[in-house]
């Protein structure tokens, strides 16, 4: 079994190469969710029982975190703000970016960005994407 930190899990705009790929900034959060609809197949034949083919499938990623407009080296609510107001597709991986783990990469489309701050707090976002198209799984060498 290798249960890892969830610490080490990240959302990483993809920049061309691995070794480039962008950790969204300051997350203090991320999610990868996939979901499959279902096509009800159900007959007099079932006995009674449902039956359920494969339908769509689908998936969204959340990533929140803590806003730092002066870091230039994070990818930071700025461009995550330049995708969702350009209309921009990003290819984003989810991954630990540690050798021999999994890492998933997908286009998605930021659908949600919310920035907030409250009286003596610290500022934070929270981004939402849906994922465009297949999810590719691959071993990070």
């Amino acid at each position: 079994m290798a249960i890892f930190n969830g610490t080490k899990l990240g959302v990483y705009i993809q920049t061309g190469s691995p070794a480039a790929d962008v950790l969204i900034a300051a997350a203090t959060d991320c999610s990868l969710s996939l979901s499959m609809e279902t096509i009800d197949i159900t007959t007099k034949d079932s006995a009674g029982f449902r039956e359920l083919l494969g339908g769509l499938r689908s998936g969204s990623v959340s990533v929140s975190g803590l806003i730092d407009y002066q870091d230039a080296s994070n990818q930071d609510v700025t461009d995550l703000y330049s995708a969702w107001r350009n209309r921009t597709s990003l290819t984003l991986v989810v991954s630990t970016n540690v050798s021999g783990d999994q890492k998933y990469t997908f286009s998605a489309f930021l659908t949600s960005l919310e920035q907030s701050g409250g009286t003596e707090d610290t500022a934070t976002y929270s981004a939402s994407f849906e994922i465009d198209g297949q999810i590719t799984e691959a071993t990070i060498s």
